[in-house]
């Protein structure tokens, strides 16, 4: 089977988030397999001056990846040239426009379903038996039947295990990705009232550089923040992380930084928006998005300071992350999703 992945979002390493991870393990995953992959993906979005920002096709990460300026526009010559099985197309900026360009290179085509956000559309999704719809979560498929009708195969984001545990324990509170959709500003706050806890800060998706440069003086005023940069190897990030903090405002499809970090036994404290309560499950506090920062201070605390509470959470959070992740059921229920839909086309 050859699956070409095609998404208006840059790929790794431009972009090292959640549905570019994901994708990087299931390309790894299904290449291991036998399967041929290649992805489509968008430029990077915020380019330092002087930065080429031209068409290539590169095989760095051991697959074809074609970074274009318009992967809309350029999906047609793409799968003309590549002659993919299936294209798998992804949550992006305008997806539907996307869907109508795979649709029309006549070949068949998947739509893997990353979160629930209406305005990234460019359009409506309707239920057609052309399309194989894929859900990263209950709740994602949950959202999109109730607001499109469409039913989608759950199929929740592969993550290899291997790529993300370490042998050592951190002292930090991790928190990952400093936008303000993922809850900085509760990251702020706490940072000022526990000022004996020191944070670890790491980026993630491309920040607007004057944003940056805000959260980088605030970061400065506070003598237990320290700041990362993107890094692709999480590991480095993971080994220094006693505690995740996950603090998001919007509706979380999934949660992946939740596995990888609860790979290592690393208590999670999140907000109850999306689907973070199926994905934290037992190895973590929930607390809700709005709440006083006085109780998620509480909740912190709880899940940092060394105490039988604290290692009975870091137990139940490695638990929890092999259940979730459990690799080759995923990779299974995918290539069968997959194969069944070309097969039928």
């Amino acid at each position: 089977m050859r699956v070409l992945f095609a998404s208006v979002y840059p790929h790794l390493p431009e972009v090292i988030g959640g549905l570019q991870t994901t994708t990087d393990d299931l390309c790894t995953a299904l290449i291991s397999m036998g399967a041929k992959v290649s992805v489509l993906c968008g430029l990077r979005e915020y380019a330092a001056p002087g930065l080429s920002m031209r068409a290539q096709c590169d095989e760095q990460l051991g697959y074809p990846v074609f970074r274009v300026s318009n992967p809309i526009q350029d999906l047609p010559l793409v799968a003309a040239s590549w002659n993919p099985s299936i294209i798998v197309v992804q949550s992006g900026t305008t997806l539907l426009p996307m869907v109508i360009g795979a649709l029309e290179t006549g070949k068949p085509t998947a739509v893997y379903l990353h979160n629930v956000e209406t305005h990234q559309l460019g359009g409506t999704l309707v239920p057609d038996p052309a399309i194989l719809y894929l859900s990263n979560s209950n709740f994602t498929a949950q959202r999109w039947r109730a607001l499109c009708g469409i039913t989608s195969v759950v199929v929740p984001p592969l993550v290899l295990p291997e790529r993300y545990f370490v042998s050592t324990q951190g002292d930090r509170v991790l928190f990952v990705n400093p936008s303000p959709i993922k809850g900085v500003e509760i990251m702020f706050a706490l940072a000022a009232a526990c000022p004996d806890i020191p944070f670890l800060v790491s980026e993630s998706w491309g920040l607007d550089p004057q944003w940056r440069a805000h959260c980088l003086q605030r970061a400065a005023s506070l003598p237990n923040i320290e700041w990362s940069p993107p890094i692709r190897d999480m590991r480095a990030v993971y080994a220094r992380a006693r505690t995740l903090l996950m603090p998001s405002l919007w509706e979380e499809a999934y949660g992946r930084t939740v596995v990888e970090a609860q790979v290592n036994a690393i208590p999670v404290v999140a907000s109850n928006r999306g689907a973070l309560p199926d994905t934290v499950g037992a190895g973590g506090i929930l607390v809700d998005a709005h709440a006083p920062i006085e109780q998620w201070e509480r909740a912190l605390r709880l899940a940092f300071t060394p105490s039988p509470q604290y290692d009975q959470l870091s137990e139940l959070a490695r638990h929890q992350a092999f259940q979730t992740a459990a690799a080759p059921v995923m990779l299974g229920r995918f290539l069968t999703a997959l194969a069944a839909h070309a097969s039928a086309q």
